[in-house]
Order: C-alpha cells, then structure tokens, then sequence
C-alpha cells in the first residue's frame, strides 16, 4: 500500500512518484490498471461502432474494468479487506476471461466450408471436451483459494514440506494452516485434472492442431505452477517466484478458457454493421 504522502500527491494530481520499494509495485500496478481502463474505454467505443451486435458485450467489458478499478479503490482506502481483495482478484480473472470470449466474437465470419469442418472437429472431440469444463472448474477453485491465501495471510503459515510444519504437523489445530494445507492439496488435484484433461484432448483432436498443441502446453504449465508453489514455500515467498506463480495461474486459466471457447458452437451468421444494412 502506498504511505499517505503518495496517496496525497496523488489526489493533488502528482502522479510523477520515486519508484522504488513498494511504491515500484502499487503504483505501477495503478499505472497499469489506468492504462487498461483507458484501452478498454477505446475498445468498447470501437465495438459499438464497428461490431452493433456486440453492443451489449462492450457495455459489459466497460462496467467489469470499472467495477475492478472500484474494488482497487475500496481496497486501498480499507487497507486491505480480504473479501474485497480476493473479489478484486476474481474479477480480474473473469474481466481477462470476458475479454478472450470477444476475441473469439469479433473473429471473420466463417465460410460455409469452414463451418461444416469445425462441426467435424467438435464431433471427433466427443465427450472430451466435457474435461476442458472440469479442468476450468478446478482451476477457478484454485484460484479462489489462492487469493484467500494470500489476502489472509496464510502464504507463509506453513514453512515445512511437504508438511505444514518443520516438525512434520500435516494438518495443525489453526485454520489458516489448514487454508494453506488445502491450497496445497487441491493445487495437486488440479494438476492430475489438468493432465487428464490434456489426454483426453489430445487423444481425441487428431485433426484440430491448435488445441493439440493447447493440450501439450497445459501439462507444463501446471507442472511448472506445482514447481513455484514449492519454491515459493522454501525461499519464504521470494516476490519474483511469487508474481511467477500468480501469472503461472492466470495462464492457465486463459488456457482452458481458450481450449473451451475454441471448442465451442460457431455462429453461422453475423449481423451486418448498421452501415452496411443502410446501404
């Protein structure tokens, strides 16, 4: 959080501050937020002008970045709440999900060619894609308990491995070890799903090479967040490993949101901008 004479500056309109220290990382990540605000502000302006049918979804991405930027504020002027700093965080996620989604709307519409080849790969996929939902399901829960980790103080509660304690406590009598034990645990559950998962996309996707090769990266990629995790344990939660971790989640869930979106129906038709419809 930043001291009170930067929280000052800042409501006197000084936004120019020394980065080092915390500062480096809470007011860059202000800077950084504004800067998305702005370009959101741009892509919802675009969306409606260009893409009428997704008028609704534009108003959406606006009111979701607002709402986020409303939590960070709330969050900074309360010190910290945990509630509001985990919602901030899931709503981060799901504003990064939206934003996936409208990539995927606004694509070129399909042919008619291209259609009938997609409904072919969704059939050779089967029932496979049903794993892509639960390794979503599971990452989402992850995420939910990562955030009550870290936002009540639970990252360094337990400083043994694989146990909680140094002495070999598996499951101690204070609640915020056993949160952290169950973030542990069910961080391995979410591997064995993400690895199933991406066996059963890659088996069935013979034909679909670009969810093959999402299927060949989600095992690395949670492979590599089991591996952060430990380390973040052992070197008492070093920054680097700690935002490496944190990024290691959100692209996993970018992952599977792809993986689900690429799977999806298509539209076989896109309304027609209301120029064209003029003319």
């Amino acid at each position: 959080m930043l001291p009170h004479r930067y929280a000052i500056g800042l409501a006197l309109g000084v936004f120019v501050l020394p980065m080092v220290g915390g500062v480096l990382y809470e007011h860059g990540h202000r800077l950084l937020a504004e800067t998305i605000g702005l370009a959101q502000i741009g892509l919802t302006i675009l969306l409606i002008r260009r893409r009428p049918d997704l008028t609704k979804l534009a108003w959406l991405l606006l009111a979701m970045v607002s709402v986020q930027g409303g939590l960070g504020a709330v969050t900074v002027y309360y010190k910290l709440p945990w509630w509001v700093s985990t919602l901030h965080l899931l709503t981060g996620m799901t504003y990064f999900a939206t934003l996936i989604y409208t990539a995927f709307r606004t694509r070129a519409a399909p042919s008619v060619m291209e259609l009938e080849r997609h409904d072919n790969l969704r059939a050779e996929l089967g029932p496979a894609r049903r794993w892509i939902k639960i390794a979503m399901g599971a990452v989402l829960v992850q995420l939910l308990l990562g955030a009550l980790v870290r936002h009540l103080g639970a990252a360094l509660v337990c400083l043994g491995m694989p146990t909680c304690t140094m002495d070999g406590t598996w499951w101690p009598d204070v609640p915020v070890q056993d949160l952290h034990m169950i973030h542990r645990g069910f961080g391995c559950i979410v591997a064995v799903v993400t690895t199933v998962a991406a066996v059963k996309v890659f088996s069935r996707a013979k034909s679909w090479p670009a969810l093959r090769k999402l299927a060949l990266i989600a095992p690395i990629v949670v492979g590599f967040q089991v591996f952060l995790g430990i380390e973040v344990v052992l070197t008492w939660r070093a920054v680097p490993l700690a935002v490496g971790h944190f990024a290691g989640a959100a692209a996993l869930w970018g992952l599977w949101t792809t993986a689900y979106l690429l799977t999806g129906p298509r539209m076989r038709t896109r309304p027609a901008p209301a120029e064209a419809v003029a003319i």
